[in-house]
């Protein structure tokens, strides 16, 4: 294992930052020197404006970290997921809606988002965005969405949109695109209008398994927040049926954008496996802010948690390993990627953010005598990130 201090220190010459001289510039003003220690640097850059007082890094402090049975009582997510937040200086919050149905070896996967930094500009792909907090009740946000249907890719490319909640429902609109989030637990409903893009799903909580999870965790003195509602679905896209699994997500930030590999993968019999891993410093040198997962058997009913996840890929990018071993259990994972969609972000830093969608080519898993693998869980698919740089 490298040591922190090693990788804090290798990390002056990987930061994707404009250089001049051995300076970090943003903006022609606010330089740094880059010989800082890293978390010197995070530190310096983001204290130059007045922040709010510590209190609100931790806004909706009551949801606590934790995950939650389909058959138990559970938080409420609504006051999270239609309100907006009132974000420190470059703090974030982004809605998704994602969706995989399992009725294909190359299934549909529909990806969709909107979500604001506040900050007077950001860049997403082509369009500029102010997404400072409002007292308006009408948030300027990027949106996007895209999908695989079953037979070919279609996207929608990020654009401009305004964003109103009311009651039980949020929509985005603006530039040929709407999204809307609307009801409550038990049911929700996610509808879509584009040109290339028109759903109208149906989300409902499961009768068994885990359908919530709250992570609300501090790094570095800064706050994370990130909602999960795993839900069933059905409904339409391009007016053809489907159904399957989705999560509804919404995410908190007062840190800045590091790189981080993500996946969430799904298996006919119900059964899935999710990890998150985001980190400092490359994909060979590292230091890992939280290397953890987990593996939900749906024929065990048993939730297994899983760290220090070691992550590969092929250069193309296309086949994704993922393996750990620890004692009392082993994990062995396969995927190839089928299709693919990548946003940049910038004004701030620069920020690659990578969407694979994936079938489970092989999946191995075993703990406290307890072995599964690809044939008794039925297909599998799901979505790899894989993003990097860093963003303020």
């Amino acid at each position: 294992m490298v040591r922190e201090n090693d990788i804090l220190d290798s990390l002056k010459n990987r930061l994707e930052f404009s250089l001049y001289n051995n300076r970090i510039v943003s903006k022609g003003k606010n330089i740094i020197d880059s010989r800082e220690r890293y978390e010197e640097l995070l530190h310096s850059k983001i204290s130059r404006y007045s922040l709010p007082k510590m209190s609100m890094f931790y806004s909706n402090s009551k949801f606590k970290t934790s995950i939650y049975r389909a058959a138990e009582p559970s938080p409420c997510l609504d006051e999270i997921l239609y309100k907006y937040e009132y974000l420190i200086p470059y703090g974030k919050e982004y809605w998704f809606a994602i969706f995989t149905s399992l009725d294909k070896k190359k299934p549909m996967q529909l990806v969709s988002s909107f979500g604001r930094r506040n900050t007077r500009k950001s860049i997403i792909d082509d369009i500029e965005l102010n997404g400072l907090n409002s007292n308006t009740g009408e948030l300027n946000t990027g949106a996007f969405v895209w999908c695989y249907d079953g037979k070919k890719k279609l996207a929608v490319p990020a654009v401009e949109t305004k964003t109103i909640a009311t009651g039980n429902s949020i929509c985005s609109t603006g530039n040929g695109f709407d999204m809307s989030i609307s009801g409550t637990v038990p049911e929700y409903r996610v509808s879509i209008d584009s040109d290339q893009i028109k759903c109208d799903f149906k989300v409902k909580k499961p009768l068994k398994g885990y359908d919530e999870e709250i992570l609300n965790e501090m790094k570095m003195g800064l706050n994370y927040q990130v909602y999960n509602l795993y839900y069933d679905f059905e409904g339409t896209l391009n007016d053809k049926e489907y159904e399957g699994r989705c999560y509804l997500q919404k995410v908190i930030l007062s840190t800045p954008l590091v790189p981080w590999n993500w996946s969430r993968l799904m298996f006919k019999d119900g059964s899935y496996f999710v990890f998150f891993k985001p980190y400092f410093g490359s994909k060979d040198i590292y230091y890992a802010l939280r290397n953890k997962g987990m593996f939900y058997s749906a024929e065990h009913d048993r939730l297994f948690w899983i760290n220090n996840i070691d992550v590969k890929n092929d250069s193309r990018m296309v086949n994704w390993k993922f393996r750990s071993e620890c004692d009392g259990y082993s994990l062995n994972v396969a995927v190839k990627a089928y299709s693919h969609h990548k946003f940049s972000f910038k004004h701030g830093g620069t920020f690659n953010y990578n969407e694979f969608l994936v079938n489970v080519k092989k999946f191995d898993f075993q703990a406290e005598g307890i072995k599964t693998n690809i044939k008794k869980l039925g297909i599998g698919a799901g979505m790899v990130e894989d993003a990097t740089g860093l963003l303020i």
